[in-house]
């Protein structure tokens, strides 16, 4: 899965150090320009609820840009949890299996078709809401 904020990575020291310099973001990553966006009640209401925690300006440039985290109906939470322990499993069997060398091969490609198939399911799991 893509980052989500691009700006806090690892190229670049956290805002939080003392050092003044290294608090400068290169020229192409200064957001120099400002957008006016004017909205009715409904459609800020619909901008409110949609941008949960986020800041209305983060959420409008990542909507725009669309990079945002993705959404998961609150029906389908649970599943969704669940599913990504199971993934973390899957993952820590396959490295174990790698680590075991060519005699697990078959069991490792096993594996691997069914990591593929409940990643499936868990994107499935952001469009249905019942």
């Amino acid at each position: 899965m893509d980052k989500i904020n691009i700006i806090f990575d690892d190229e670049f020291p956290s805002t939080f150090t003392n050092n003044t310099i290294a608090k400068k973001l290169p020229p192409n990553r200064l957001r120099r320009y400002s957008v006016t966006v004017r909205l009715n009640e409904v459609e800020l209401s619909k901008v409110n609820q949609s941008r949960g925690q986020l800041s209305r300006s983060y959420w409008l440039r990542s909507s725009a840009l669309k990079q945002l985290p993705p959404s998961v109906p609150e029906v389908n939470k649970e599943a969704w949890h669940q599913l990504t322990a199971s993934l973390q499993k899957l993952n820590d069997l396959t490295s174990f299996l790698i680590r075991r060398g060519s005699d697990a091969q078959p069991l490792s490609n096993e594996v691997d078709t069914l990591r593929l198939k409940l990643s499936h399911v868990r994107d499935a799991l952001l469009s249905l809401d019942k």
